[in-house]
């Protein structure tokens, strides 16, 4: 096996034109490594045609961290050998929350400055497949097929979840889990749900309108599934564009569980925010971006949602994130 091809990202080109350099490839295992924005991508896959090198592996063999900075740091990081595919984020300070005029604005939005620190974050929800397979299930929750998003997941099964994906790929789990208790007792590279900025932060992807591809509800269907265009139910995941820094169905689809209690923002700037540390069951959860059966207010980037930790809803799903430079 040899390296075939490297590729290096250039200011405003996609993922998707490195893609064009490899489809006249024989068949056969290759290594493909790209890098760009502060993004170092390592593919293994059988090729057959188009590498995809971008992607989540061809036939499940990438192997590798996928990385997506929203801002461009050219460095070499230590390749992990992550389960799921991730998207690295660089950390930084934002507005949370939308502006007092926002169409569909609720009173709980009220901006607010935060800063988060570096994460990664799943480039899509958790599906059915990968359910299935860490926790050698028969068959996942909820209805269709592999590649759709795990639904009528609870909370805690979402934070089981994390906790076994991480102790697969090595690392000590982030929570302690008696009953329905939960305690967040580390962070230092192991699988969890996100917190609510870091939510917010990811989906927004520096930017600061309704939704992260701007104001025009008339273009949401190319990047959302939802009440106009889903029939009513939920679809594979990554079918529809993805935010400016590479996260698909942040937007619609099915809300995402966060680790966060619900409850009001504070006006003062805060650092790396979470509310509770100790999840209980009598105390309802976050949960961001709407849904395939929402009208378009609810996919906004700072729309906020609540459900009890044990509801467990087709219209409801989870992604992972975890923190960067730890080794298992």
């Amino acid at each position: 096996m040899a390296v075939i091809d490297s590729w290096r990202h250039q200011p405003g080109e996609r993922f998707e034109a490195g893609l064009a350099r490899l489809d006249r490839l024989p068949f056969g295992p290759a290594l493909g490594i790209g890098i760009g924005g502060g993004a170092v991508l390592v593919g293994l896959a059988w090729v057959g045609g188009i590498l995809g090198i971008a992607g989540a592996g061809l036939a499940g063999l990438v192997v590798g961290l996928v990385a997506w900075r929203g801002q461009a740091v050219p460095a070499w990081e230590p390749a992990v050998k992550d389960l799921l595919e991730m998207v690295e984020i660089r950390g930084g300070t934002f507005l949370m929350g939308s502006p007092e005029d926002e169409g569909g604005r609720s009173r709980d939005e009220l901006q607010h400055e935060v800063t988060v620190s570096d994460f990664l974050i799943g480039r899509t929800v958790v599906t059915r497949k990968e359910y299935r397979e860490l926790l050698e299930l028969d068959e996942a929750p909820g209805p269709g097929g592999d590649e759709h998003p795990v639904t009528e997941v609870s909370w805690l099964d979402a934070a089981t979840f994390c906790n076994r994906l991480s102790e697969k790929a090595g690392f000590e789990p982030c929570y302690e889990i008696a009953g329905e208790a939960v305690r967040w007792v580390r962070d230092d590279g192991g699988y969890r749900l996100p917190t609510e900025a870091e939510w917010e932060y990811a989906a927004r992807a520096g930017t600061t309108t309704r939704w992260s591809f701007g104001e025009r509800e008339a273009r949401l269907g190319k990047f959302a599934w939802f009440l106009s265009n889903s029939g009513r139910k939920s679809r594979p995941v990554a079918t529809r564009k993805p935010n400016p820094w590479g996260l698909n169905d942040v937007h619609g689809n099915v809300w995402e569980w966060c680790w966060d209690v619900y409850g009001l923002y504070k006006r003062e700037p805060q650092t790396d925010p979470r509310r509770d540390e100790t999840a209980v069951e009598e105390a309802s959860r976050v949960v961001r971006g709407g849904s395939f059966g929402d009208d378009p207010w609810f996919l906004r980037s700072g729309f906020r949602g609540r459900r009890w930790p044990e509801d467990r809803s087709r219209f409801l799903g989870f992604r992972c994130v975890r923190r960067p430079g730890h080794q298992p």
